[in-house]
């Protein structure tokens, strides 16, 4: 028997496929195929993508250059560590990260042993009609993909997931003192117009197979009840549905083991945008666009297992949830799970290389000439948006037509994303929102915010760092406070130097174009500066010099708080000489598309990383604060790199001149240096002053 022609939806079934199977969008010797030894499909495929690139352009190995010495190193990016993933070289792009950790992810949890209490197990076959899974998937088919998949245990638990249901990595006394049955009839909804909202959208998801049908007041044993709440969507009115399952003491998310939930499996545009670079170099001279294709319902599609579904009900409507819902910690994880499975299928049998997925939404770029003619909605989309459609028609994958869209330029992750212009900008309403969001934390009256609310402002914060990657140093303070901290409603107290930085952070954002110009971000720092410095620190001093100008600067050190501290002097030597370049002139020509290129080497190997990541201790998060601010004040785009001690001798020399005038030690070493003094800018928290 041969199937039907495919459709946008596929019926709640979990019936095996046909034995000869026509419409499937994976080649059936692909999926048929024995299970291979362990490695990495993703990996794999991309080494092959970088060889075939690698026969039409040959950068080969690139030559580091410093004083006195060489060293080479294998091509690839240069970026520093803040910065990595914004561009591409010839380094191997690592392709989804979704995809790629269902490769070395461990198998999802059964429920223990212990879960399986006699008074629970009553109440689930005496109501047999409160309990029930199932899943729009057709999971014979989705396993009939994965015979080639390396990690087979993975495989194994996400397929008894959708047929059994999903255990939410729990354990539903964890303290010893949870009650047997508990009810969260406190949570009350707030407005009629919140109330019919959550009707109307129970009423609907019980006609799709995703509630049982709402029975008595009473709860009977084993229960947990669940405040369903209404909040509104982002830049809308319209509201959605959320189960909040860390409302009360005795809370389901109470329950679920964090450390084994945590930890994203998302593709960002960390992710993207090296794929991005790519596949652009792989079609030079063509124009691009992006296509973006949503699942309907997302984690409404994973069922949960009856031992779970129990401590689902509703405070008010008195039903049983049968699907996992967006409050609960173990939901993303399960989801990721089952996403990434489809993106690794859709990458090594369709061949579909550019995929990324974020959550419920899978995007790619692709050619504006390549489409192709899609039947259900009958209309022509992007020629992988096609196939990616058919693909989860086969797998029964729901979608509607609206949340398939594509264009030149396309939101992706809340950013507008141009793959001709190759930028990345934040929209002006989501810059208002964050803006007005960060400064109303900064200046709450109270002075006072939960550990909760903190972690949503560095979640929303390191969002922003997508476009606005230099603004990392504002997360300095707000780390701090956060940290050893576990108490979600615990209160913290916002002090002096989180409320300096949380508002240096806004008024940069404010300043700011919103637009990320990724094109140009990945240069050559020992080839491709406009300007090369080497600088070096003593106890007693401070030295930088510029070998292509025969110019040289030292400072003796001032101060007695920091004076022992040699790190302090390194890193502020650094901002100096970037200070310096600033003033010099020589950045004149410098824009945003195109900043000027600054190189400086040191050879302490903390003031590296610093630089490196934009991340420090508080005590020195200063000098990287008024780094950011004049290195986007003049347009400088700034590397600083390592240079062995032995290779840096001029600095050490100046760090170490006796400011009397005795310069007989540096021009031993470079007698056409020309040595001046300078003072180094002050660090008060943003604001590089003369």
């Amino acid at each position: 028997m041969k199937d039907a022609a495919p459709e946008t939806r596929a019926p709640d079934s979990t019936s095996a496929a046909p034995a000869t199977d026509h419409t499937s969008p994976v080649p059936a010797n692909r999926r048929v195929a024995e299970p291979l030894a362990s490695c990495s499909f993703i990996s794999g495929i991309w080494q092959a993508a970088c060889e075939f690139v690698d026969s039409f352009d040959g950068d080969g190995d690139v030559e580091r250059e410093y004083e006195g010495g060489n060293e080479r190193v294998a091509a690839g990016s240069f970026l520093p560590r803040y910065l990595r993933g914004f561009g591409w070289r010839k380094a191997t792009p690592q392709g989804s990260r979704t995809a790629w950790y269902t490769e070395v992810d461990k198998p999802l949890p059964r429920p223990p042993d212990k879960e399986y209490q006699p008074h629970v197990l009553r109440t689930i076959h005496e109501n047999p009609h409160l309990f029930h899974v199932s899943t729009p998937i057709n999971v014979d088919r989705f396993a009939s993909c994965l015979t080639l998949h390396p990690n087979r245990h993975f495989v194994a638990s996400v397929v008894r997931m959708l047929r059994v249901g999903l255990w939410p990595w729990a354990d539903t006394n964890p303290t010893g003192d949870f009650p047997e049955t508990w009810d969260n009839a406190w949570a009350n909804i707030p407005s009629e117009k919140e109330r019919d909202f959550v009707l109307s959208q129970c009423n609907e998801e019980a006609q799709k197979g995703q509630h049982s049908p709402s029975f008595g007041p009473d709860l009977l044993p084993g229960m947990y009840t669940t405040p369903n709440i209404a909040v509104p969507k982002p830049h809308s009115d319209d509201l959605r549905l959320v189960a909040n399952q860390s409302a009360g003491q005795f809370c389901q998310n109470n329950m679920v083991h964090k450390a084994e939930t945590k930890g994203a499996r998302l593709d960002s545009l960390l992710v993207f945008i090296p794929l991005l670079l790519f596949f652009t170099q792989l079609h030079p001279g063509k124009r691009f666009l992006l296509w973006k294709s949503d699942v309907a319902g997302a984690f409404r599609n994973i069922p949960i297992h009856p031992l779970w579904q129990i401590k689902q009900k509703s405070t008010w409507l008195r039903f049983v949830d049968w699907r996992a819902c967006f409050g609960n910690c173990g939901s993303p994880r399960a989801w990721a799970s089952f996403m990434g499975l489809v993106v690794w299928i859709a990458i090594c049998f369709l061949n579909m290389t550019f995929l990324c997925c974020y959550v419920d939404d899978c995007f790619s770029v692709g050619l504006v000439d390549d489409m192709r003619w899609y039947e259900p909605y009958q209309q022509f989309f992007p020629t992988d948006q096609t196939r990616m459609l058919l693909l989860w028609d086969w797998l029964g994958i729901p979608h509607k037509l609206k949340k398939q869209v594509w264009g030149e330029i396309l939101v992706i992750i809340g950013f507008l994303v141009d793959p001709n212009k190759l930028t990345a900008t934040l929209p002006a309403e989501s810059k208002s929102d964050l803006v007005d969001h960060v400064r109303d934390f900064a200046k709450s009256p109270r002075r006072r915010r939960t550990l909760h609310e903190f972690q949503q402002l560095a979640g929303w914060i390191n969002w922003s760092l997508n476009v606005f990657p230099l603004f990392k140093p504002a997360l300095c303070n707000l780390y701090a406070k956060m940290s050893g901290k576990h108490r979600a409603h615990a209160q913290i107290r916002l002090n002096k130097p989180l409320i300096r930085e949380l508002l240096w952070f806004v008024n940069h954002v404010q300043a700011s174009s919103g637009m990320l110009f990724f094109a140009n971000l990945d240069w050559n720092p020992f080839t491709e500066a406009n300007l090369t410095m080497f600088c070096d620190a003593s106890l007693t001093g401070m030295g930088f010099w510029i070998p292509a100008l025969d110019l040289g600067f030292s400072c003796p050190v001032e101060g007695d708080s920091m004076r022992d501290r040699i790190f302090y002097w390194e890193a502020l030597c650094v901002l100096s000489a970037l200070h310096w370049y600033e003033k010099s002139g020589l950045a004149f020509f410098a824009t945003e598309l195109s900043p000027a290129r600054l190189t400086i080497f040191t050879d302490n190997s903390n003031t590296v990383n610093i630089f490196d990541t934009l991340r420090a201790l508080p005590e020195y998060n200063d000098i990287l604060l008024t780094a950011v601010d004049i290195r986007t004040r003049s347009n400088i785009d700034l590397r600083v790199l390592h240079v062995p001690r032995e290779h840096n001798t001029v600095a050490d020399a100046l760090s170490r001149v006796d400011f009397v005038g005795n310069l007989d030690a540096v021009h031993a070493l470079t007698p056409r240096l020309i040595v001046e003094s300078f003072k180094p800018p002050r660090t008060t928290l943003g604001a590089a002053q003369k």
